[in-house]
């Protein structure tokens, strides 16, 4: 059963005779029918107030109903025929009273259908109206649409302008279209006016008897309205304006189904009314917003000109510093220069993001000495060792930072890092030189001065010497005593071995002497090795010498000079062991340097004295058993010759090692020696 309307009734009764009028009433009642008596010309008038829509009407010999005015109303006439007389088409028939229920559901069933093509007729016309995406596209579909379903005239979709409430329409639909065109009406002016204000549909059957019809439209369009259905476009509770639609005075009133219709329709063109308005905004407001960014792209465009230039001039500028400079965030990495990427061989692009200390340092923790870890309380300024990549050699490099900003919670510094390492070994070498210079001057001095005496001395001890030998032979040629000869001869062996050291410190003090290496040779370290160990160690030593010689490249320094500095090595070595101890003797070599390591399972070295082993005249062998300058031979050779040579102990009794780094000859290989 269909739902009603509030007010509405299931059937309305047009019946001549009491009777049966007595007979109908108890079968509607007991089928749960609503149902009213009514005159056969108050019939007509509920149909077109929608009170019912099926009317039930007795057909005799007598009374004929007027059915076709019903049916043009919207009606569903039920004929109850008392007697035999022809039935209209588009109608349904009961011919006995207990039949009547039965007809009025196949009616009621009518209507439905013809509800349901007009529900399938207003989803059809808002999905073509949806598809409208302009504005005035949206208005001309909407007003062809609202025509055919409201069967009108003319039809009209007035909106609300919201600044000033009135309602303007530029186009309509019919016979009038051509003279109303961009019409503007006050606010509540005309039935759109009123609907628009009420936000309520309205169905004026009678325009001439509506006294909020405006006849000044029709007075400009020349059009006679007889009949309007208007229906308010409301969305969010606000109304966007009315579509409207008007039959003329010689057509048929509009019926309430009709304005159902409407109403229907009314929401889906309020929300492409909407759709259309925001979109036609957002298109203004696009086209504003275009212009602004077509001005704000040239300034944009020029500022970005000015930008990339300033930003290529600093980032050359910044990668021209031959020292390496980095941009940290504490220990992280912002940006580097190209300096700094030489230095810790990687690609720039890999620097970002990563710890300072773990690239340049090769460190899972910032350095020693780092002014970082004290924060800003602490002078960015440091000298920090970094060790060589792959080598032993040790960098020193002067941390210079900058704080980047005044705020205490920041951690951005700029770090400027100078290699002092070349200057602080020339300043190493010129102390060194000066002290050498210094024993050099003694040296001279002193062989100048003393050599000439110390000849004279030799020369007259061993003429001496000879003299007491020819005096102890002519003695005991003669059978004399001559054991007091003897003594004699005993003190001036005494006294030659006294100037022979004298003349070995002299001559260590030449050797100290000599600040240049003189010309560059090459020289291969394991043939070096090889002789010095059978001149020094010989046989004596047997099984107790090791040698390791893994060497591939020469050594830039000449070999004489080389086989000196190893020689005073073995020699300290050999004075340290005893028994079945070891001398271990090892070469290898990188691309840039030799290595020649000399190690011992003597004595060993205190700490304490590890940093005097090269200093002139200090031994720990005692006094008369050695001079001291051996090793310090040895140093002057390795330095002169841009090495170094470093003393490393456990500790007394454990040994001792001495590791000798020279210069590699580019290019070089060492001799492979048996």
């Amino acid at each position: 059963m269909r739902e009603r309307m509030p007010g509405q009734l299931d059937v309305l009764l047009v019946v001549a005779s009491e009777p049966l009028a007595r007979r109908v009433s108890p079968l509607l009642s007991e089928w749960k029918l609503s149902f009213a008596r009514v005159e056969e010309g108050e019939a007509l008038a509920q149909v077109r107030l929608g009170v019912s829509r099926v009317v039930v009407c007795e057909v005799s010999e007598g009374r004929r109903p007027s059915f076709e005015e019903l049916r043009a109303s919207g009606a569903v006439p039920v004929l109850l025929l008392s007697t035999k007389a022809d039935t209209p088409p588009d109608v349904e028939i009961a011919t006995t009273p207990e039949d009547l229920v039965s007809a009025i559901f196949r009616a009621q069933g009518r209507l439905a259908s013809e509800e349901a093509g007009s529900l399938e007729l207003v989803n059809r016309f808002s999905q073509a109206i949806a598809t409208q995406f302009t504005l005035p596209e949206l208005v001309q579909e909407a007003i062809a649409k609202t025509r055919e379903l409201c069967e009108a005239d003319g039809a009209s979709l007035v909106l609300v302008d919201r600044a000033t409430g009135e309602l303007c329409f530029d186009v309509v639909s019919g016979t009038a279209a051509g003279a109303l065109r961009h019409v503007r009406l006050p606010k509540g002016q005309g039935v759109a006016g009123r609907v628009a204000l009420d936000a309520l549909p309205r169905l004026v059957p009678v325009a001439a008897e509506c006294p909020d019809f405006d006849a000044s439209m029709d007075q400009r369009s020349g059009f006679q309205t007889g009949s309007i259905v208007g229906a308010p476009l409301v969305l969010s509770g606000d109304v966007l304006g009315v579509l409207m639609a008007v039959r003329a005075a010689t057509s048929p009133p509009f019926l309430p189904r009709h304005l159902e219709r409407l109403v229907a329709l009314a929401p889906h063109v309020a929300i492409a009314v909407h759709h259309a308005q925001v979109t036609q905004a957002l298109r203004t407001s696009q086209s504003e917003v275009m212009q602004i960014n077509a001005s704000l792209e040239q300034k944009v465009q020029e500022r970005t000109v000015q930008i990339s230039r300033a930003k290529q001039e600093w980032e050359r500028t910044f990668d021209a510093i031959e020292d390496p400079i980095v941009l940290l965030d504490g220990f992280v990495i912002r940006r580097a220069n190209l300096a700094y990427a030489r230095r810790v061989a990687e690609r720039i692009q890999a620097l970002p993001g990563r710890n300072c200390h773990e690239v340049l340092a090769r460190r899972k923790t910032p350095c020693p000495g780092c002014p970082l870890l004290v924060g800003r309380s602490a002078a960015l300024r440091a000298e920090l060792g970094f060790g060589e990549v792959g080598e032993a050699r040790r960098a020193i490099l002067q941390f210079n930072g900058y704080w980047m900003s005044d705020d205490p919670d920041s951690q951005a510094v700029v770090v400027h890092y100078q290699d002092v390492t070349q200057a602080r070994s020339l300043e190493d070498r010129l102390r060194e030189t000066e002290r050498l210079a210094a024993v050099g001057q003694l040296a001279s001095g002193a062989a100048h001065e003393i050599n000439n005496p110390l000849g004279f001395v030799t020369s007259n001890l061993r003429s001496l010497r000879g003299l007491i030998d020819e005096v102890k032979g002519t003695l005991e040629g003669l059978g004399g005593q001559t054991e007091s000869l003897d003594d004699g001869l005993e003190m001036i062996d005494e006294s030659l071995d006294g100037a022979r050291r004298v003349g070995d410190i002299v001559k260590g003090l030449r050797e100290l002497s000599r600040l240049e290496i003189g010309r560059r040779e090459a020289a291969c370290v394991n043939a070096s090795v090889t002789r010095m160990v059978r001149k020094e160690l010989g046989e004596a030593l047997g099984s107790n010498v090791v040698l390791e010689l893994k060497a591939t490249r020469q050594a830039d320094v000449p070999p004489l000079q080389l086989d000196q500095a190893i020689g005073h090595i073995l020699r300290n070595a050999k004075q340290a062991v005893h028994g079945p101890q070891r001398i271990i003797v090892r070469t290898s070599s990188t691309e840039r340097e030799v290595t020649v390591e000399i190690a011992d399972e003597g004595a060993g070295i205190v700490r304490e004295n590890l940093r005097r082993v090269f200093e002139p005249f200090f031994t720990t062998r005692g006094i008369g058993k050695g001079i001291g300058l051996g090793l310090t031979a040895a140093y002057g050779i390795v330095k002169r010759a841009g090495g170094e040579l470093a003393a490393e102990s456990p500790g007394p009794g454990k040994g001792a090692t001495l590791t000798m780094r020279l210069p590699a000859v580019a290019g070089g290989t060492a001799a492979k020696v048996a």
